[in-house]
């Protein structure tokens, strides 16, 4: 796991480094509380690299008691309607691993977005298989694929994305390092603040499903976090 983390990252530097665009590096910490889990921090690294064509490259690792995560997904957007107007696909793979439970969880997911200066939309499919660790060859028992799960995502900012600070929320069932089935909600509010050029303050607190393993859940937990990202 941490030598794949590093050659995404380290092949994701190198393409920024000879494209035109920018980088991104992001790191966060995030509290999380829910009835199933109780109260635990996790932290956040990630990578988050942008073209002037429109096209996107996102790495990201997470790790918390008992859990680690890693994120890759990529972007290709469209010429669009106007510089800031514009549609997008999305290819995003997530791969979870659960060591007090030995279970592992492998997702990949493919979505239509667009987006403008104040607001994202995204929808489409994905799909999960959770496996016992080690992973069997032949399956069987311990062995759980969905093959077809509805994702979306919807999100709004007060002031449009070139403002110095802003605020805004969000609907989804996903998140950078989860994918919740479709009648399962996050609802976030966050924002940000550019204490200049390079740095910026961010930060997110929201309620999500109290599931563990993406389980239906009556209950709501809540999350929120703090982090901060440098422009390359």
């Amino acid at each position: 796991m941490k030598r794949l983390v590093l050659i995404a990252i380290l092949g994701l530097m190198a393409w920024s480094a000879y494209s035109q665009g920018y980088m991104r590096s992001k790191f966060v910490v995030e509290g999380d509380y829910s009835r199933t889990e109780k109260f635990q921090f996790q932290a956040q690294l990630g990578f988050n690299c942008r073209f002037d064509s429109g096209n996107g490259v996102n790495v990201g690792y997470q790790a918390g008691p008992g859990k680690h995560s890693f994120n890759l997904a990529y972007q290709i957007g469209t010429d669009g309607f106007t510089d800031h107007d514009f549609a997008y696909i999305e290819n995003r793979y997530l791969y979870r691993r659960f060591t007090s439970y030995g279970l592992q969880e492998f997702n990949g997911m493919l979505t239509l977005g667009y987006r403008n200066l104040h607001w994202n939309f995204q929808l489409g499919l994905c799909n999960r298989y959770i496996a016992e660790v080690p992973l069997r060859k032949n399956g069987g028992e311990g062995v759980i694929f969905e093959p077809m799960n509805v994702v979306f995502n919807i999100e709004g900012n007060l002031f449009d994305q070139n403002h110095p600070w802003n605020i805004g929320g969000g609907i989804s069932n996903y998140r950078e390092f989860i994918i919740e089935r479709v009648t399962l909600f996050y609802y976030t509010l966050h924002g940000y603040y550019d204490i200049n050029d390079q740095w910026r303050l961010l930060g997110e607190a929201g309620l999500h499903p109290s599931g563990v393993l993406n389980l239906s859940a009556q209950y709501n937990g809540f999350f929120f976090n703090l982090g901060v990202t440098y422009k390359h």
